[in-house]
């Protein structure tokens, strides 16, 4: 049973919204606390460097990308039971799946990470009731707004706005029968063969259809001179058979 002090500590976290959410669960499910959260750190650009002999400095061929983060969360937890019992259970959460998962805090609100777990965690017992470690996590480089990865529809025209810096790519799918053309900024996408619905994935560079669960590779029923980016303010308009449009919009920041 929990003091009184522990207890108020506990109502204090949860009211301030203390600790972080990793694939589906948050700290406090486990009575853990962060204590200190990660700095921000600016992710490094993937380059190549050359060095020339004869020649001052070298030459950096950026690939116009960044390379992972490293987020250190320093926590602390207590629970009801012996503290092993608790350790395990915070063990199996964070390194029972392997993969990236969504990753959100309360230091940075209304962002949201892409996060694998690489430990090792060397937890402390102390007393054999609390427990501190440090939460390693290994981020995309990429900070989503939280609302990017809701999926919106649009029965008409409209306009999206994403960061004018760092080009967001949407996960679209078109709905309606017949041929169709997609206009995504100035990319404009011709659909030749539509039967319900087709997704456009410019993250992965692929057309597919989703039957009973099933993705059917829909690349050859369409043509474009490159999959859509959406940079600034975007507009996105359609015509011929198609009848509404869901996106998500997948603006990020670093």
């Amino acid at each position: 049973m929990l003091t009184t002090f522990e207890s108020e500590i506990e109502r204090l976290n949860r009211t301030r919204g203390n600790g972080f959410s990793f694939n589906g669960k948050h700290t406090s499910e486990f009575h853990m606390y962060v204590e200190k959260y990660p700095s921000q750190m600016t992710p490094k650009r993937k380059m190549t460097t050359v060095s020339v002999p004869g020649r001052n400095g070298d030459l950096h061929f950026s690939e116009d990308a960044f390379e992972n983060t490293i987020q250190t969360y320093v926590c602390y937890f207590h629970g009801c039971e012996p503290m092993p019992a608790v350790a395990h259970a915070v063990k199996n959460w964070l390194a029972g799946s392997s993969g990236y998962h969504e990753l959100t805090d309360a230091y940075d609100r209304n962002k949201i990470r892409r996060a694998m777990f690489i430990g090792p965690m060397d937890i402390e017992n102390v007393l054999n009731r609390y427990g501190r470690c440090n939460v390693t996590f290994s981020c995309m480089p990429q900070v989503y707004d939280l609302d990017s990865f809701q999926n919106v529809t649009h029965n008409e025209p409209f306009e999206v706005v994403v960061s004018d810096v760092y080009p967001a790519l949407p996960l679209i799918t078109v709905y309606g029968t017949g041929a169709g053309t997609l206009t995504v900024g100035n990319t404009t996408v011709q659909i030749k063969e539509l039967d319900d619905q087709l997704t456009l994935d410019s993250e992965t560079q692929n057309a597919y259809r989703l039957l009973n669960g099933t993705m059917i590779n829909k690349n050859r029923t369409i043509s474009a001179p490159e999959f859509p980016a959406l940079r600034g303010r975007t507009k996105i308009s359609w015509t011929g058979g198609i009848t509404h449009v869901d996106i998500v919009k997948r603006g990020w920041c670093l």
